[in-house]
Order: structure tokens, then C-alpha cells, then sequence
């Protein structure tokens, strides 16, 4: 995480809701003025839960950002996709020890050492696969780089069905139980999890989300748009790049367990945050730390766990072509922080000022 400084961001006050006091300290810890469109901050502490929104909701109105204001929440959905995974092994449906291959929602795997690979493997990125399969422009590639360039959705057109004959030819890139970050892992695994969730294949993996998470939490503003053809609501800040260009909302059936068109507010953050705090979330054991991560960090069940100086940070983040956002929480200090933005610029030093209260 590289901080940004101390530079102030400032709105017009009219472009400002929520908690006056939060909002001057989300100005303070963004830094760099003029480097977000858009953002939308939820805090829990010792104080309670509070909101503030920065700048518009839209860029057609002059309405202000608010908790219900909606954002691509983009990896930020690996954590549901985790927690899932958690409370279908509470519930005895499925071991972290399991096979892919054994769920009847997986795919006949043309690749044994695929076919083997372990349901915790797959929350943890250490199953050996990469990081996308090889139906998407890696993202080295000129034609993917000029299609994130150009505002383009770089997943368009992958559906469940593709996704999963890429998932059934591909072979692992990498060695089994060494951490490397892998979309295609994620996606997979909310998929197989559609076979063991007392229901059948054909539920999905947005019906399960919300019948096992999303419900229980009272989550009902997270969604996951299948189709690039269905609308926005009026509540989405749209995506932007850096420059300030509007730029396509991502869209894949087949990767949205990985956070492909997943959209979420402050307000739904926060009831996820106050849940594991307190103990209460299904599958909250999936934030517990179980492996060596990248860095500093351990993983658990797609949940990070960042170790400064004594104290734990559990966090994850996401990034589309044009948002970001941020969950973290500190249980020893009994705070917790979400950001969404509708730029593409790094949310992460935010968030975790926040949290530590460095702001």
C-alpha cells in the first residue's frame, strides 16, 4: 500500500452527505486532491456506525454520494464467495479438504491435478491455476491492455457456459500450495459451491449468494448484473478512469464469484463488518488467517490479514476498470472501514489509515 500523502481532497459542500466529522477525515487521509470522482465511506467503532459520501452520486445530477449510493465492488467479492465456502462447512455440507471434482456442480475436468485441487486451495490461491484462463487476453497482452485503455469491459461475453469449458482444459501454471492470486480459482469455487448448498446445480451462484449471505445479513443492496444489457440503477455512481472518462462496468457471469459485476453500498458493507465483529455473519470463520500470503499478509478463507508492528488488519480490496473498493476491519480496536470509489485510483491507504486511525 503506497501512501498518498497528506493532501486534502476537497468537494463542494453540497457534494458532501453523511457525518461531517468523517467526511473531513476521509479528505485528510485521501491525499492527492482531485484524484477521485466519487467515494463513499461507511466507519464502525466505539461510536457507532457512520456514513459520509463525497462528490456526486452521479455525473448527471448534483445530488451527493450517499450510504446507498451502489459500486462495483469488483475482489471485494471474494470474501462473500469465502464466507460461502465457511458456512457450508459449518453446515456439514462440504470439507476445505474436498476436491473440486467431487461437488456435482464441477465440471468433468480434462486435467487430473485440476480435478484434484482442494476447495481450500481455491479460497486461498494455492491451487496452482492462474490467474485467468486462457479465453481472456492476459493482462500483459496489447489487446487486453487497450481495452482497459479504451474503457472497454475486457470480460465481455464470458458467460457461465465459456467460463466453465475454459475451467474444464485448464491446467495448473504453478506449484500447489504456494500463493498466487487467481480469478479463475475464485470463480470456480463459487460455482462448485452451487452443488453443495442444499439446493440444486441449476441455483447459481447469485441465488446462492443471496439466500446463504446476503439475506441472513440484510444485505438486499448487493447484487450481481449477469448481463451487460440489463440497466443501472439510478443509484450507481457510474466508473471513471483517472482522467475523468466514463468507462464500461465489468460484466461476466462466469467470474462473478471472483467480483465480476457485483455491485454493493457503504450501507451493506457495513452490515457485513458489524457481523463479523461481532460474530454473528455465516462463515465468519472464513476472515481467520490459515496460510502464508504475499508480503506481510496471511490469507484465510479470501480474507487478508495484515500484521503491523503487533497489530492485525483483516482486509481485502477490488479493482475494475474504473472503481475501487476497500473492507477492513480491526477486532482488537473494534473498528471496521469500507470505501467504494468510482475512480480508478488505489482506495487501500485510505482504508487503512482509517482503520489504524492514522487519518
Amino acid at each position: 500500500m503506497k501512501d498518498t500523502g497528506d493532501q486534502a481532497v476537497r468537494w463542494a459542500p453540497e457534494r458532501e452527505s453523511g457525518d461531517p466529522e468523517l467526511a473531513e477525515r476521509v479528505r485528510r487521509a485521501a491525499g492527492a486532491a482531485g484524484s477521485f470522482h466519487t467515494l463513499s465511506v461507511a466507519l464502525l467503532d466505539s461510536d457507532g456506525i457512520r456514513f459520509a459520501g463525497l462528490g456526486a452520486d452521479r455525473a448527471d445530477t448534483s445530488g451527493p454520494a450517499t450510504a446507498d449510493t451502489a459500486f462495483e465492488i469488483g475482489s471485494v467479492t471474494k470474501v462473500l464467495t469465502g464466507m460461502l465456502l465457511a458456512a457450508r462447512v459449518d453446515a456439514g455440507a462440504v470439507s476445505l479438504q474436498q476436491p473440486v471434482s467431487t461437488l456435482s456442480a464441477g465440471p468433468g475436468f480434462a486435467n487430473a491435478e485440476t480435478a484434484s485441487v482442494t476447495l481450500d486451495e481455491l479460497a486461498s490461491h494455492r491451487s496452482g491455476l492462474p490467474r485467468l484462463h486462457r479465453r481472456i487476453p492476459v493482462l500483459g497482452n496489447l489487446r487486453d491492455a487497450l481495452t482497459i485503455l479504451r474503457g472497454r469491459d475486457p470480460y465481455r461475453g464470458l458467460g457461465l457456459e465459456k467460463f466453465l469449458a475454459g475451467a474444464r482444459a485448464v491446467a495448473p501454471t504453478g506449484p500447489r500450495g504456494s500463493f498466487a492470486y487467481s480469478n479463475l480459482g475464485a470463480a470456480l469455487l463459487g460455482h462448485v459451491l452451487t452443488g453443495a448448498s442444499g439446493g440444486t446445480a441449476a441455483d447459481r451462484y447469485p441465488v446462492l449468494l443471496e439466500r446463504e449471505l446476503l439475506a441472513p445479513l440484510g444485505m438486499a443492496s448487493t447484487w450481481v448484473r449477469e448481463n451487460p444489457a440489463d440497466p443501472l440503477t439510478a443509484s450507481c455512481a457510474v466508473p471513471h478512469a483517472q482522467d475523468g472518462r466514463r468507462v464500461a462496468p465489468w460484466v461476466s457471469a462466469g467470474y462473478a464469484p471472483a467480483g465480476i459485476g457485483v455491485w454493493s453500498t457503504a450501507r451493506d458493507l457495513a452490515r457485513l463488518l458489524a457481523a463479523l465483529l461481532d460474530g454473528s455473519a455465516p462463515g465468519a470463520a472464513a476472515a481467520l488467517p490459515r496460510h502464508e500470503a504475499d508480503g506481510p499478509n496471511r490469507i484465510g478463507l479470501g480474507w487478508m490479514t495484515l500484521n503491523r508492528d503487533g497489530e492485525a488488519m483483516t482486509w481485502h480490496n477490488g479493482a475494475t476498470g474504473g472503481s475501487r473498493s476497500f473492507v477492513g476491519f480491526h477486532r482488537a480496536r473494534g473498528c471496521a472501514v469500507a470505501v467504494l470509489s468510482n475512480t480508478d485510483h488505489d482506495v487501500d491507504v485510505l482504508g487503512a489509515r482509517l482503520v489504524f486511525g492514522e487519518d
